[in-house]
């Protein structure tokens, strides 16, 4: 459609052709219908690429035309009814915003109507009894007893029409001072939430008092923009808007938002890098999303050797900082998160042999409860024995408790030699024995050992252009503090020993760890590598992580490749072996995903009966609830919604989380329909193993 197709129409004419000119974001433009020259047509083939953004913006000559262009540029469009792809926008004036909130309008009101005449019907007949009319009367034999005879009289008529207008006056009355106090309706677990009001939102913006640092869904392209980002992490859970973005930059700003919010009854969904996988930062009830990336401040403490951290400190980040000072965060997740997202997944990635996991590295934490208190979980002391231990209450916990705003963190020196190995093996039952051999040997210089499978490592091979031999292949990192290579060296020769005993078939030995940092940056790539694994286009990812004891490893990947591959998939398997981790990346088609998802069933099932985790790294979020419960069982997971509504009674923190808390003990816990769909993410997806 060219510009000389367009049909301009002046204010007047519009007001007068049947056609509304109004601003909204067009989510998918394939059926929408607009206005042609001659007036009565509707073009029905204006597309945009799938997911793309117009902006209808009102033009400011006062003319409304027609523009086709893609992407997010300006457009004019008068447009005839409403569809379904369109969302109004606010007023851009801030005060101006929701005008109609607390008008009984749609759905509530023919509600409050129903109600209202049903109320008038018991109402009438209760006073019909009362008043006598059912006394002494004669019923016909064709006459329903219940019926009086003398019914009804002109004062029963008065009464019931009185009884009407009241019951309807009150009705609406009712209605109007729910909608006013700004109640949403029912939640998941059947919490009603307070909806995101002009007065929430000033407290917000006076706590949050930057230009930049609050964006409200409606409130112009740049608002929307951030609004999407973070209707949705790199999974492929469905997306979900929040109704305000907020980007607090201190630990006050944080606790006057909270305590704005739970005055409210509005959900609050913290929020870090955004790179989790399970939709645990997906704001499925709407509200506020508290964007934690600008908080950023570091205190180091070389003598205990601890680093006092806020929240939005990505780990790559913090590292580049202790860098100065010779030392480093041990947990090493591939994704490069954000250090809350770390704390509050317990993702730890790549180097656990040897600086253990994200939890055993927090020393201490700072929290904003649900009503807006700061705790400190316990002082940064090597020793404490003063009851609970709150940090690890914490850790783990996903925004379902409270906003971490500060960690302290154990540091490590900075190590001054590092070697490696990578090593071939016939299958990985003899990879699997070899690294319980590596752990039990108890080497003090082992930092990292990572396995890649058979088509992980092919994977890699295509996508890095490394020249691995395609079998199950262990990688080795040694590390030292000290000047000396002898350390490592030491250690190397003994694992070469151990691995020869247990099947090597290919032991390639490299005495810098520079060599071996191209096969490290391959090993990080194992989840961009299997996206175009099988050069298809449309094709997806599903990945999954769960842990089971070493023990068990060989077992759990083979069984695991074999129902992936039997059912005709790839089987990409990128291991941190050493813990029993692992994660699948699994290639698939969209009209496959029914079938991924019954053979994750399955793998999860696997883990248990191995005495494994449905997770050891990626959290639950929404797309491990079920599975949790299966891992823990009902008396568990109660003792956890216990805690839950002890620390939040109004559920207001990240709702629906890792469980279904119910409004009322024992009321329903199903899981809401929403969290059973899928959609691309919008990036694509990234990786957190």
């Amino acid at each position: 459609m060219s510009d000389n197709d367009l049909k301009e129409f002046t204010a007047e004419e519009l007001a007068n052709s049947g056609y509304t000119a109004f601003q909204g974001f067009v989510y998918d433009l394939a059926d929408f219908a607009v206005g042609h020259p001659g007036g009565s047509e509707l073009i029905t083939e204006w597309r945009g690429r799938d997911g793309s953004d117009a902006l209808l913006d009102v033009h400011p000559g006062g003319k409304a035309f027609i523009k086709h262009t893609l992407g997010p540029k300006d457009y004019t469009v008068a447009v005839k009814g409403t569809f379904p792809y369109v969302k109004k926008k606010r007023a851009a004036a801030k005060k101006k915003r929701n005008p109609n909130r607390g008008t009984p309008t749609g759905d509530s009101w023919k509600l409050a109507a129903v109600v209202a005449a049903a109320a008038t019907a018991v109402g009438a007949a209760v006073y019909a009894k009362e008043s006598g009319a059912f006394q002494g009367v004669s019923i016909s034999s064709t006459q329903p007893d219940w019926i009086p005879s003398n019914w009804p009289t002109r004062e029963h008529i008065a009464h019931v029409l009185l009884g009407a207008i009241l019951t309807a006056v009150l009705t609406w009355t009712g209605r109007w001072f729910y909608a006013t106090a700004g109640v949403s309706g029912t939640g998941v677990g059947g919490w009603a939430y307070g909806v995101v009001t002009p007065a929430l939102i000033k407290a917000i913006e006076d706590a949050c008092p930057g230009g930049d640092q609050v964006y409200v869904s409606g409130d112009g392209i740049d608002a929307d923009s951030v609004i999407r980002k973070h209707s949705g992490d790199m999974g492929f859970h469905k997306r979900h808007p929040p109704d305000v973005v907020v980007f607090p930059t201190s630990a006050e700003q944080v606790q006057a938002v909270l305590k704005a919010a739970y005055a409210a009854n509005v959900p609050v969904v913290p929020r870090g890098a955004g790179s989790g996988l399970e939709g645990g930062a997906i704001p499925y009830q709407g509200g506020v999303v508290l964007d934690l990336m600008r908080m950023k401040k570091f205190t180091f403490h070389e003598a205990e050797m601890q680093a006092q951290v806020e929240p939005g400190l990505k780990k790559s980040e913090l590292n580049e900082l202790l860098a100065k000072s010779g030392y480093l965060f041990g947990p090493d997740p591939a994704s490069n998160p954000s250090v809350g997202g770390m704390a509050s997944t317990r993702g730890s990635g790549l180097s656990t042999v040897m600086y253990g996991t994200t939890a055993e590295n927090v020393v201490s934490l700072k929290v904003v409860t649900p009503e807006g208190k700061l705790v400190q979980t316990r002082r940064r002391v090597r020793k404490s024995a003063t009851g609970y231990d709150l940090t690890q209450l914490f850790v783990g916990s996903e925004g379902t408790l409270g906003v971490i705003v500060e960690l302290t963190l154990k540091v490590q020196r900075v190590p001054k030699v590092r070697c490696g190995a990578f090593i071939g093996f016939a299958n990985l039952r003899d990879a699997a024995t070899a690294t319980i051999a590596l752990v039990q040997a108890s080497l003090s210089t082992l930092c990292r050992c990572e396995l890649l499978n058979v088509d992980g490592v092919r994977a890699t091979n295509k996508k890095y252009g490394t020249k691995l031999d395609e079998r199950p292949t262990i990688f080795l990192e040694y590390r030292s503090t000290q000047p000396s290579i002898e350390s490592c060296v030491s250690d190397a020769k003994l694992g070469e020993e151990l691995v020869n005993k247990h099947g090597a078939k290919q032991y390639k030995f490299a005495d810098k760890g520079e060599e071996l940092d191209k096969l490290w940056e391959a090993r990080r790539g194992c989840y961009i590598a299997s996206i175009t694994y099988r050069e298809l286009k449309g094709d997806r990812v599903y990945l999954s992580d769960t842990c089971v004891p070493i023990s068990n490893i060989a077992r759990m990947i083979s069984e695991t490749e074999d129902d992936f591959t039997s059912a005709g998939f790839p089987c990409i398997i990128c291991a941190h072996i050493a813990d029993g981790n692992f994660h699948a990346c699994i290639p698939y088609q969209p009209e496959q995903q029914t079938t991924v998802k019954e053979i994750e069933t399955r793998m999860i099932k696997r883990a248990l009966s191995l005495e494994g985790t449905v997770s050891g790294e990626h959290g639950v979020g929404v797309g491990k609830i079920e599975h949790v419960e299966w891992e823990h069982g009902a008396d568990h997971i109660n003792v956890q919604r216990a805690v839950k509504r002890a620390i939040d009674p109004r559920n207001i923190m990240n709702p629906g989380k890792i469980f279904i808390l119910p409004r009322h003990p024992g009321g329903c816990c199903d899981l809401p329909e929403i969290y059973r769909q899928t959609e691309n993410s919008e990036s694509g997806g990234t990786y957190n193993h």
